[in-house]
């Protein structure tokens, strides 16, 4: 029951954030994505939330929201603001200092991209997404960790805002 309880509210937080642009959009959500990257190694951490309320929580009134994210001054805040309010930790609860690589909009919606060096063991993370929670109650942050192929999600959200231990068991 708990699991399929799990699978609905992905499934209605993901169809949620894929909405066509053209419909309203009446939920506070975003989706968080943390691989490890076969290439590089690093963590690969990709926040995708809704850009216009992103501009609210910064407080940022500009009517142009493509010039605003390209600008030096967009491109700072979203940086700072994002690395503020998202912090993962190792199992053991030593923080991860991810490093902000940049962000871009795609249609209404703004991916921010971090990296950062993986941890030895990649066995448990602690999660704690509170992006735009401070603007918004009843955000919801729905984090994915990927390892292995393997997914494991922390959903944060109104009544839900503590940090979340997200655990890969190991045969």
């Amino acid at each position: 029951m708990r699991a399929a309880l799990r699978l609905l509210t992905l499934a209605i937080a993901g169809a949620c954030l894929m909405a066509a642009p053209a419909a309203a959009h009446r939920v506070h959500a975003g989706v968080t994505e943390i691989v490890i990257s076969a290439t590089t190694g690093e963590l690969q951490i990709s926040h995708r939330v809704y850009s216009h309320d992103l501009l609210e929580a910064i407080g940022s009134d500009t009517p142009d929201e493509e010039v605003w994210y390209a600008s030096p001054e967009g491109i700072a805040a979203t940086g700072a603001y994002a690395a503020a309010h998202f912090r993962i930790g190792e199992g053991d609860g030593r923080l991860i200092e991810p490093e902000y690589v940049g962000a871009e909009l795609d249609g209404e919606l703004l991916w921010i991209y971090f990296v950062a060096p993986a941890p030895a063991d990649s066995s448990a993370f602690v999660v704690d997404n509170d992006l735009l929670a401070d603007a918004f109650e009843d955000q919801v942050m729905m984090t994915n960790i990927v390892i292995d192929s393997v997914v494991r999600t922390a959903m944060q959200g109104p009544g839900r805002r503590e940090p979340v231990r997200v655990r890969f068991e190991t045969n």
